[in-house]
């Protein structure tokens, strides 16, 4: 018996699922990766960054997008959804659909113990190769406590 081959998607099959797909996926290099939905500690660090991240850009030409923008690392072709992206300046998409960045000045990447070494690893190389980013940032949950 042999292994049947794995057939590889395009960028343009990929995004034509993943628009019409109820749940997120990376990409990279033909392949499509389902991703996780976050539990409840990196889903209120997310949300209380975002809280205080606001107020600081609402007076500045700054955009602040939550984990459902994906951007695209155009140098490597991967498609990936950050935790919180910052774009300042006039946004800038691959397409007219408007759905995928490509011009992030920060990143970042609340820590998880499925994801931490994949986000320390692998995707900052990625994210390295992106000419507008000024920083990366990676929030560990590790002394999470709910304040209620």
């Amino acid at each position: 018996m042999t292994a049947q081959p794995v057939h590889a998607l395009t960028e343009e099959e990929y995004l034509a699922f993943e628009r019409a797909s109820e749940i997120k996926h990376e990409y990279y290099n033909g392949r499509m990766y389902a991703m996780m939905g976050a539990k409840e500690p990196h889903n209120l660090i997310t949300g209380n960054l975002l809280a205080a991240l606001h107020p600081q850009l609402r007076q500045k030409p700054c955009c602040i997008y939550p984990n459902d923008m994906r951007v695209k690392i155009r140098k490597t072709g991967l498609h990936t959804y950050p935790d919180i992206v910052i774009v300042c300046g006039q946004p800038q998409f691959t397409d007219g659909t408007r759905d995928a960045l490509v011009n992030p000045i920060v990143l970042i990447e609340v820590l998880s113990a499925s994801t931490e070494r994949y986000d320390r690893g692998m995707k900052f190389q990625h994210y390295r190769t992106v000419e507008t980013l000024q920083d990366y940032l990676l929030v560990a949950q590790d002394h999470y406590s709910n304040p209620n």
